[in-house]
């Protein structure tokens, strides 16, 4: 809140007291919603489901007012989606060299089966 003194000398009377009120300009604060939706619908869904939350409860506090408290989990949100998208390609990357080794071990078990059969 500013105040101004406005002078008027000229007229004679007191001078009188404005307050001007301005404004804060609009915090810009990022929930991470969708990322948090999209990690825990297509990624792993355990740690997108706390992103979630983390992204609800910023929007929650930034209905409040609280900018820091809807910053801080935002911020939570965007790290739950990003560890949720990681695991899963981790476990991704796991699976897809287990089933590759699990792949080569049967067409190597049809291989030496079927040279046994033919070759005696």
């Amino acid at each position: 809140i500013k105040e101004a003194v406005v002078s008027t000398q000229s007229t004679g009377y007191p001078p009188q007291q404005v307050v001007v009120v301005q404004q804060q300009p609009a915090q810009n604060v990022n929930s991470n919603s969708l990322l948090a939706w999209i990690s825990c619908l297509c990624f792993f869904w355990p740690l997108g489901l706390v992103a979630v939350v983390k992204a609800n409860k910023s929007d929650q506090c930034l209905g409040r007012g609280d900018i820091a408290g809807a910053r801080e989990n935002g911020e939570a949100a965007k790290k739950w989606a990003i560890a949720a998208i990681v695991t899963q390609i981790v476990f991704g990357a796991i699976a897809g060299v287990i089933y590759v080794i699990y792949i080569v071990w049967i067409v190597n078990t049809i291989n030496n089966s079927y040279d046994s059969d033919y070759y005696g």
